[in-house]
């Protein structure tokens, strides 16, 4: 990139130690030479071509201008003076000599001379007005790649680490971006690389500068430019500059840079503020649905459990004297023994489920993969909700030929227990629950290579009300509720069942079913290769096989 004031630094290899530029005396004796030489060859070209008094004129103008252009004042205005003094001596009458025969040469010497001043003058300044276009498109070209990398920065490293790195390009040396600590010292946020080391000493010089009101400042070896942004100090830009001191025009620039830079990590800390604040509000907002939602649902069978129990205390305080009022009969004892159990049961899922959602958001939950067959996860989870389900009649169709299954039995089989106690808390007594699972491949491109992807899909349907149109998708968000009148819950159910399929890489949908009720569709892919049966299984399997 080339920048304004200074050359980019050259791919090549480096100047060995010792060597230099050439000197800038030498440089310009070159200049000088060369325009002579256009003058002769000037003169050459018109004694060859036997030109006229006029077109020689044109002829030694055009080496001026060239010189001019190419080589500045000074070479041009001893163009111009060698022209006149060549072109009287070879071309004008009597030729060799620098005596002028004619009052009319005298007159074209000076017109020469005149012209020959402001063709130099003219083609300086143009020379003058692209040096200047040059190095405003490169400030400008420059700024617009640290505004483009500013802008494509999300955060304050990022912000700061573009700034270093175009600064140092400026520079031709090192930067690094400073940000004040918690202890009033300053911490390297970025640096554009390792050349750039701050001793203790250095960082208090800069701290101290910046007490008050922030300014610039050096040292012998490092500029410091503050970056501040509504009279707040966000950051220091430091360079060590190969150099002494900094040209003008990089100096100018690296202001500019650093109100750039100022303004990203402005724009980076309140983002950094609005995402905290979000999240802080949607933690607040989590915690006044959890409690909300808990709340009635906590309070219930606890309020059971503690009227249950208490006429059971008061009823063994009375006495057993027969006749007693105060003595309740085994009947009615047995019902607030099952109170207490049906309500602890609940308050028990209620909290379980709680600990499973904080388990799956929080990230905690390993998934311990088994192969093992869908009918033990299935037949446990029915176990679990025999007293539930008692009553409907249950209709599975689990084909024989199904694979195994690379899941974590535990929390698939909770997840069936959420899916079948949701289908027969919102369906009438008696109505029949559907459980069917079927082996299902579907077409994957990865990489632009076509492959097959094998699952188990789970479906459980019922013959209830259904879902409205437009839960199909929310009636997995935590703590909804659906418009459907039933039992109240918490609403964490099938949060947690969708949490266990992404957990397995599967997933879970919800669909109105043909005739009316719900259906529930949990995929899970089949991830690995099934364990090879022990060899006595295979031989075992083959005898049976074999027809007698």
């Amino acid at each position: 990139m080339r920048l304004p004031g200074r050359r980019a630094p050259s791919s090549a290899a480096p100047r060995p130690p010792g060597a230099s530029a050439p000197p800038r005396r030498l440089t310009a004796a070159r200049d000088y030479a060369l325009a002579a030489a256009l003058v002769a060859l000037a003169t050459g070209i018109g004694a060859a071509a036997r030109m006229q008094l006029p077109e020689l004129v044109m002829l030694y103008l055009l080496g001026v201008v060239i010189a001019a252009a190419r080589f500045g004042r000074g070479p041009s205005l001893l163009a111009a003076t060698l022209s006149i003094v060549v072109f009287d001596f070879f071309f004008i009458p009597p030729t060799f000599t620098f005596t002028v025969s004619e009052d009319r040469h005298v007159l074209t010497f000076a017109i020469m001379l005149v012209v020959g001043l402001l063709t130099s003058g003219l083609t300086l300044r143009i020379r003058k007005q692209e040096q200047e276009a040059r190095a405003s498109e490169g400030r400008i070209a420059t700024l617009y790649q640290l505004s483009r990398d500013l802008t494509a920065a999300v955060d304050a490293e990022q912000a700061a680490g573009a700034t270093a790195r175009r600064a140092a390009e400026i520079c031709a040396g090192a930067a690094a971006v400073l940000v004040p600590d918690a202890g009033g010292g300053l911490l390297t946020l970025a640096a554009s690389g390792p050349d750039l080391a701050l001793t203790g000493g250095e960082r208090e010089a800069i701290a101290g500068t910046l007490g008050g009101a922030p300014g610039p400042g050096s040292t012998e070896r490092l500029t410091w430019v503050p970056l501040s942004s509504s009279g707040e100090l966000l950051g220091v830009l430091v360079l060590a500059p190969p150099s002494r001191a900094l040209a003008r025009e990089p100096r100018d620039l690296l202001d500019a840079f650093a109100r750039l830079a100022a303004l990203a990590l402005e724009r980076a800390r309140l983002a950094k503020r609005a995402e905290d604040a979000a999240v802080r509000a949607h933690t607040e907002e989590t915690r006044s649905s959890l409690l909300s939602a808990v709340s009635h649902d906590l309070r219930t069978p606890l309020a059971a459990i503690t009227g249950a129990a208490t006429t059971l205390r008061d009823s063994a305080a009375a006495g057993s004297a027969p006749g007693d009022g105060g003595v309740i009969d085994p009947a009615q004892r047995a019902d607030l023994l099952d109170t207490i159990c049906e309500e602890a049961e609940r308050l028990e899922r209620l909290v379980r489920n709680l600990l499973d959602l904080t388990r799956l958001e929080s990230g905690a939950l390993e998934v311990q993969r088994e192969w093992i067959p869908l009918e033990e996860i299935v037949g446990s989870a029915l176990m679990r909700l025999e007293a539930r389900l008692h009553g409907r009649p249950i209709r599975t169709d689990l084909p024989a030929d199904l694979p195994l299954i690379p899941v974590d039995a535990v929390l698939v089989e909770q997840a069936l227990v959420n899916l079948l106690e949701n289908a027969a808390k919102y369906t009438p007594a008696g109505s029949e629950i559907a459980i069917a699972a079927r082996a299902d491949q579907q077409e994957a491109a990865d990489s632009g290579v076509q492959s097959v992807v094998q699952s188990v899909v789970i479906e459980i349907a019922d013959r209830g009300p259904g879902l409205p149109p437009g839960d199909e998708a929310r009636v997995f968000d935590k703590f909804f509720r659906g418009r459907n009148a039933g039992p109240t819950g918490a609403g964490l159910g099938l949060a947690i069942c969708r949490g266990v399929a992404h957990a397995h890489r599967g997933t879970l949908s919800a669909a109105n079913r043909s005739g009316g009720g719900a259906l529930f569709r949990l995929s899970l892919p089949l991830i690995g290769k099934p364990p090879a049966p022990p060899p006595d299984l295979e031989a075992a399997l083959g005898a049976s096989e074999t027809p007698s």
